[in-house]
């Protein structure tokens, strides 16, 4: 038991006060389902939370003091025993804010290996189930989740997320958002039916970024050359790699943002990759799927548009080169 603890809460019997306040706050952990058991809250195969190491990164711009520490951790070591092998997200503090409502959370990795999360569908309901606010919030900012560890973080819902205000007194829970999960089941093989390009597509897009942009020795450079409306719904963004190193580059994320013609976003997407290679000195091109349902906004129009390609992630053999993106080359063919 920490001194520092006990000072901070007055005595021993604050302390002990602390620990059953912190008991009486905890909502109910829910799990992400990456062991691929059924239903794994019910399982009885548990690890004690203290065989996690707390791991602070999430939190890193946040200038912790030292007592800010000693209390997650202890807050941390009080939470019930999680799930082995899963994922698990267990809310342990709620504050209405001016902003919004927040929700300060322990994200619990109890599987052997590190775990990259991309969108996150959590939802606020009240106690008979009913729901409240949905927001689905991106977690690739938050950096990977590493094995055995247990990261603080924040989820705010901003009023804006609420579909209805409910009254003052209402307690609110935070769940996984297993409907709009299922929409992104459904999303994900449309993408898997979309993404990339055809040969003959391929053949004729290379073609154009040979003539409207060469490689430039000693560069890495991305753009977005076309954006095109897929039958099924939704738009495809044809993005032009080009390689001006001596070496290979691996891409592991591209970020695609699409803007109207006043600049307000229309989308804005996250794509991971597992083998996306441009090879030394050469092009290539690759289309991204966007569903229909990350666009913001109805009957747009298309010619009014630009798709945009922010700093993407290189592998680490890469990541000291310098991309360079020039304005005048991020809006797409017209």
């Amino acid at each position: 038991m920490s001194w520092q603890l006990v000072n901070w809460f007055g005595s021993k019997q604050g302390l002990e006060q602390a620990r059953e306040d912190i008991h009486e706050f905890l909502q109910k952990e829910f799990y992400l389902g990456v062991s691929g058991i059924e239903q794994p809250e019910q399982s009885s195969n548990r690890i004690p939370s203290k065989e996690l190491f707390l791991n602070l990164n999430s939190l890193a711009s946040k200038n912790l003091e030292e007592m800010d520490i000693e209390l997650l951790q202890f807050i941390h070591d009080e939470l019930p025993p999680v799930v082995r092998d899963e994922v698990g997200i267990f809310p342990f503090f709620t504050n209405v804010l001016n902003t919004g409502f927040l929700v300060m959370t322990f994200v619990r990795n109890a599987t052997h290996q590190d775990i990259m999360l991309n969108k996150l569908p959590l939802a606020l309901v009240t106690s008979d189930g009913k729901v409240v606010a949905r927001k689905s919030f991106e977690m690739l900012t938050m950096g990977g989740l590493q094995d055995m560890s247990a990261s603080p973080c924040e989820f705010l819902f901003t009023w804006e997320d609420f579909l209805f205000m409910p009254e003052d007194d209402t307690q609110l829970f935070m769940v996984y958002d297993k409907e709009r999960l299922d929409q992104y089941k459904m999303e994900e093989k449309l993408v898997e039916k979309h993404n990339g390009l055809t040969d003959e597509e391929e053949e004729s897009y290379i073609q154009k970024v040979k003539d409207l942009f060469p490689i430039r020795d000693g560069q890495v450079e991305l753009t977005a050359i076309d954006l095109v409306q897929v039958p099924d719904g939704g738009l495809k963004v044809i993005v032009a790699f080009m390689n001006g190193l001596d070496k290979r580059v691996e891409f592991t994320e591209v970020p695609v943002y699409i803007r109207d013609e006043i600049g307000r976003d229309v989308a804005r997407m996250h794509f991971g990759l597992h083998s996306l290679y441009i090879k030394p000195k050469t092009q290539r091109v690759w289309g991204f799927y966007i569903p229909a349902s990350s666009l913001e906004g109805k009957d747009l129009d298309l010619s009014t548009c630009k798709a945009y390609v922010p700093d993407a992630r290189q592998d680490k053999d890469v990541k000291a080169q310098k991309l360079e993106l020039h304005e005048n080359n991020k809006g797409f063919i017209q």
